[in-house]
């Protein structure tokens, strides 16, 4: 009897890179994908699982309305949708952060108000709420370090990596708000309907040392 394949999202761009090698760590046909692969789905019966490639916004959607059962998704992404999934563990690498940048000094005095760029707007808005000051938070969707550069903002919240560009750009990372770092996030029901196969997988990469 076939076992119904379990569908996993990946995110496409920068992180697909680290995910695929992680996978490829924990063996058997992961090992034999692609990188270079522009399909949007490939079957591996040999696993049991049907990959989609998705944009990585768009994981936690797909897998909350269990469109996919499971995926891999930044946690700056699941961190803003704010989606009701399990998370299981989080890869060792592809680790970076999110961070307040501005020029050298800019960070406001307790009782100031700032305006705050980002694409991260709910998360902005809780980092706000911890601050002393405050902050009207404009939402771009790309760029963001040309907002305090041009004016538009005092500040921005975006994804530091290794400091270049800002560097490059005459800005500087004035306090890490939080590490991001890929998940593995897995439907409630999906993981109830297949949980020794979920199980399984992240078992294989834990085993592999590239999971925690």
């Amino acid at each position: 009897m076939n076992r119904p394949l379990i569908r996993l999202a990946l995110p496409k761009g920068r992180a697909q890179k680290v995910v695929l090698a992680a996978l490829a760590a924990g063996g058997g046909a992961f090992a034999g994908l692609d990188p270079q692969d522009r399909r949007l789905r490939v079957t591996l019966p040999e696993e049991g699982l049907e990959l989609l490639f998705l944009k990585g916004w768009d994981v936690p959607r797909y897998v909350e309305n269990g469109v996919a059962d499971a995926g891999f998704v930044g946690s700056d992404v699941l961190d803003e949708h704010g989606c009701d999934l399990l998370v299981p563990l989080r890869l060792k690498e592809g680790r970076c952060r999110i961070s307040l940048v501005g020029f050298p000094g800019t960070l406001p005095a307790a009782g100031g108000q700032v305006r705050l760029a980002t694409k991260y707007p709910a998360t902005a808005r809780r980092v706000v709420a911890k601050r002393p000051w405050g902050a009207e938070v404009l939402e771009l969707s790309g760029s963001i370090e040309l907002a305090p550069i041009l004016g538009l903002a005092d500040l921005a919240l975006d994804i530091v990596e290794t400091g270049r560009t800002l560097k490059d750009n005459g800005l500087v990372e004035l306090e890490p708000v939080a590490e991001v770092r890929p998940c593995l996030v897995v439907n409630r029901s999906s993981f109830l309907a297949h949980r020794f196969r979920i199980n399984d997988l992240a078992d294989r990469l834990e085993s592999a040392g590239v999971a925690a």
